[in-house]
C-alpha cells in the first residue's frame, strides 16, 4: 500500500477546519463532546502525519522528523496529548516533560437576530498552565509547515 504524506496533510487541514468551525461558529447546534472530539481527533492527525512523513517513498527528509518534534513545544505537546488519550494515560514522562491535568469545556451560545450561534472550545491545564486548544492547533499547523518548507516537501493542490 503507498502511503501517500499529502493525503495525510490534508487530513490533518480538515481537522484542523472542523475544530476552528466548532470553536468559532458552529451554527445553532452543540454538544459538550463536539469540542473534545474534534481536539482528539486533530491532534490524532498531527501526530500521525510524521509516520506518513517517513513512510512517502517520494520524500526525503533531511532533518529527523521525531527530532523535530520533541524540540517543537507544540507539537511535543500534541504528541503526549494524541498518546494519552491513545493508551488511556501515559505510563512515563511523554516527549514535553509536561503533565495534562484538566480539559475544561467552554460552550458559548451568542444570539443573532436570527437565533444563535453555538461554539465551544477545549481548554487544557498542563503543569498548572492553561492553553486553548485552537490556538495550540494553529501552532502545530504553523511548525508542519516549516518542517516541509525546511525539508522542501511540496505537495500539489489536490
Amino acid at each position: 500500500m503507498e502511503f501517500n504524506a499529502s493525503n495525510k496533510y490534508r487530513s490533518m487541514q480538515r481537522a484542523y477546519e472542523k475544530l476552528r468551525k466548532i470553536q468559532t461558529n458552529n451554527g445553532n447546534e452543540i454538544s459538550n463532546a463536539d469540542s473534545q472530539d474534534a481536539v482528539e481527533n486533530f491532534f490524532n492527525q498531527c501526530y500521525h502525519f510524521k509516520d506518513w512523513l517517513k513512510k512517502d517513498s517520494r520524500i526525503l527528509l533531511q532533518l529527523d522528523v521525531e527530532e523535530f518534534i520533541t524540540s517543537s513545544p507544540c507539537l511535543s505537546l500534541a504528541a503526549d496529548y494524541c498518546n494519552m488519550f491513545k493508551h488511556a494515560g501515559l505510563d512515563r514522562r511523554g516527549r514535553s516533560e509536561k503533565q495534562l491535568e484538566k480539559i475544561n469545556t467552554h460552550v458559548n451560545f451568542d444570539l443573532t437576530p436570527g437565533g444563535f450561534i453555538a461554539s465551544s472550545r477545549l481548554e487544557l491545564t498542563i503543569d498548572g498552565e492553561k492553553y486553548d486548544a485552537l490556538k495550540l492547533a494553529t501552532e502545530c499547523m504553523e511548525e508542519w509547515d516549516k518542517f516541509l518548507d525546511l525539508n522542501k516537501v511540496i505537495f500539489p493542490d489536490p
